[in-house]
């Protein structure tokens, strides 16, 4: 019973030309319950009626009419239409028998057929197929499934040889699967060490002879059949049969250029955060001495200033005076250079046209230079407009070009270049920090010694510098940066040794038509003007004081904004211009301003400070309209300064200028 339910609805095609054994094979296969899909006498009707109706087997009779036989017929059958055949004949020589296993049967039946053995062939048959579809089936989805995976696959025999590549191992190899089938690996995987270009041994051959996965690491490159080369690792494992018996190894690889890339911006980053860190770290430290030691310069400053006006040049002590002037000036300038790298100090941008910046200062380049440096400029009339300070950007230029002075000792040619730049995308070569958009891009290049990695890697750092003891601070590159950086921009610096050294700023393309930048006089202007001075500290109050009576301003003074408000009570004099500190115990500056000028709205105000930009914005005690003086300051600089708030056409606001 159980034989007859398995072959129940079987569908059977029989090729047979013998009329009476055809007959007879029918009759016997309905009582076994077997759906006859068709009789036929040739083997091409076979054929045809096979791929038309699909059966579940055919019996075929190796002997048919036509130009083909039933061998032949049964090779179609097994190869192109996976048709399981089953072969009928009454000849059981050797080379029927020989050409007949080419075929792959599924069984034989001699003539005359027996009821029994034809129920056990045909039941026999079925199990076969249906284990072999099965397995079919398997292989094509780990067919499937390593074709359509990431990683490049090659698999090999116990020998080492080439059995199956998947689409992503001849891309990256350039071999194709027919090619490199047969093929000893070593020549279709060839790898050779990034750094030493050794080649390694086959890590498939390592896998057989270790009986183990083994790994190749990261370090190798793919020597691809067409020369090209492609980053790789890899591991490659033995392949067991279900005996346990060696048959073959499995190396599984992948290109790890993108991988690569990426963790080269990652080092790229980390330097970039551990350079922010640093100038952060600088930053607060200049900044938590700042307000210190500004108060203390802008004495020393003043004082000195004030007495070198009233002495004679010929005066012992004149010199003295003067040196004592000279080292205030360079202590004040290593805590504004501070300043600048941490990105601390007050700017007072406006909209600029390099162009104008750098033909202004080209007229004191070749006197700053020197003789021996051939200064050159390439500037593109249609640049556009940025937003920086006129001051900030001279000294960016500048000490660039002093840096490129210091690098051609025995003289070379320093250019100056501006144009309009567009990126179209974030990290270009030329300037790996810079995000996609529009850019004004300044650069200065000389032709000196250039830099190697090393130098190149901390040249923006402050206090680094390549020259000797004594001969330099090391602020001025990192100067630069904080400034490029506090103004929106980026700097980048290509150089190589021997070869030169090229710096470029990218500042922001701004909207806008250029503001006029005011030129200096050199002579400090005066006054008769009445001034409100206001100042917690003793010292800076009374040198300021004195400088504006010089320039013949009248100037009361207070120590607070308590003492400041009594001045200004009903009855006091009328003030043109209020001087305050901008951070002072129990009232700052902002508050007695707003007071103030509630009750006199064109009053003037200027603010001072010895603190850093973070601590008075964050404090809320100025914005960027209001009119300010960074602590320590010449008298000539108050003066000037104090002249430009008072002259400024009015506007509503305290400090409008």
């Amino acid at each position: 019973m159980a034989s007859q339910r398995s072959l129940h609805g079987t569908r059977i095609l029989i090729a047979e030309d013998e009329t009476l054994i055809a007959d007879e094979l029918q009759e016997r296969l309905r009582r076994m319950g077997v759906d006859i899909v068709g009789c036929v006498t040739s083997a091409e009707e076979a054929v045809s009626l096979a791929e038309s109706s699909r059966p579940d087997i055919v019996l075929m009779d190796i002997r048919l009419k036509g130009s083909m036989d039933g061998i032949e017929a049964g090779d179609v059958l097994h190869n192109r239409l996976h048709v399981p055949v089953v072969y009928l004949t009454a000849h059981s020589d050797d080379a029927t028998i020989h050409r007949a296993k080419l075929t792959e049967p599924f069984g034989y039946l001699l003539k005359p057929v027996d009821e029994r053995d034809l129920r056990v062939v045909l039941e026999m048959a079925l199990h076969k197929h249906e284990s072999e579809r099965r397995l079919y089936e398997s292989e094509q989805r780990l067919s499937t499934t390593l074709t359509s995976i990431g990683d490049a696959v090659i698999a090999t025999d116990a020998g080492g040889r080439i059995t199956f590549l998947n689409p992503v191992a001849e891309a990256l190899t350039r071999w194709p699967v027919a090619e490199a089938t047969g093929e000893p690996v070593e020549t279709v995987f060839r790898i050779v060490d990034a750094v030493t270009r050794l080649a390694p041994d086959s890590p498939i051959a390592r896998a057989l002879r270790e009986d183990r996965i083994v790994s190749i690491g990261d370090r190798m490159v793919l020597l691809a059949r067409d020369g090209v080369e492609v980053p790789v690792d890899d591991s490659a494992a033995p392949i067991r049969n279900e005996r346990g018996e060696l048959v073959g190894g499995v190396l599984v690889f992948r290109d790890i250029s993108e991988r690569q890339r990426a963790a080269a911006a990652l080092r790229r980053t980390e330097e970039q955060l551990r350079q922010a860190q640093k100038m952060e770290a600088v930053g607060r430290l200049a900044g938590g001495v700042a307000h210190d030691i500004n108060n203390m310069m802008t004495v020393v400053l003043g004082y000195s200033e004030l007495l070198l006006q009233q002495l004679d040049p010929a005066d012992p002590t004149y010199e003295m005076i003067a040196e004592v002037k000279r080292a205030a000036d360079r202590s004040a300038g290593i805590t504004r250079q501070l300043l600048a790298f941490g990105r601390r100090q007050i700017l007072q941008p406006v909209i600029l046209d390099l162009n104008q910046v750098v033909e202004r200062l080209s007229k004191i380049l070749g006197q700053l230079l020197g003789a021996h440096i051939d200064v050159r400029l390439h500037l593109d009339a249609q640049i556009g407009p940025v937003l920086a300070d006129p001051g900030q950007i001279d000294q960016v230029i500048l000490n660039l070009c002093l840096n490129a002075r210091d690098a051609m000792a025995d003289g070379g040619v320093l250019t100056i270049d501006t144009r309009n730049v567009t990126l179209e995308e974030s990290g270009a070569p030329e300037a790996p920090e810079v995000e996609a958009g529009a850019y004004v891009m300044l650069s200065v290049s000389d032709t000196g010694v250039g830099m190697d990695a090393t130098t190149r890697a901390h040249v923006f750092e402050p206090f680094f510098t390549t020259k000797a003891a004594g001969e330099g601070t090391g602020l001025g590159l990192s100067t630069v940066y904080g400034i490029v950086k506090q103004s929106g921009g980026h700097i980048h610096v290509s150089s190589e040794p021997m070869q030169g050294t090229t710096f470029r700023v990218h500042l922001p393309w701004m909207t806008g038509a250029p503001d006029a930048v005011p030129v200096r006089a050199d002579a400090s202007p005066r006054g008769q003007e009445t001034v409100l001075l206001v100042e917690d500290d003793a010292g800076v109050r009374a040198i300021t004081a004195t400088i504006l009576r010089g320039q013949g301003y009248t100037v009361f003074d207070a120590s607070n904004g308590a003492e400041a408000l009594r001045l200004c009570q009903a009855g006091g004099p009328a003030f043109d211009l209020l001087l305050t500190d901008s951070i002072m115990p129990h009232m700052g500056g902002r508050e007695l301003a707003d007071r103030l000028t509630a009750r006199w709205p064109q009053l003037r105000v200027l603010f001072m400070s010895g603190y850093t930009e973070d601590r008075i914005l964050r404090q809320r005690v100025i914005d960027d309209r209001d009119a300010f003086i960074q602590k320590p300051f010449k008298a000539s600089e108050l003066a000037r300064r104090v002249r430009d708030v008072l002259d400024a056409s009015p506007t509503s606001g305290p400090g409008a200028t």
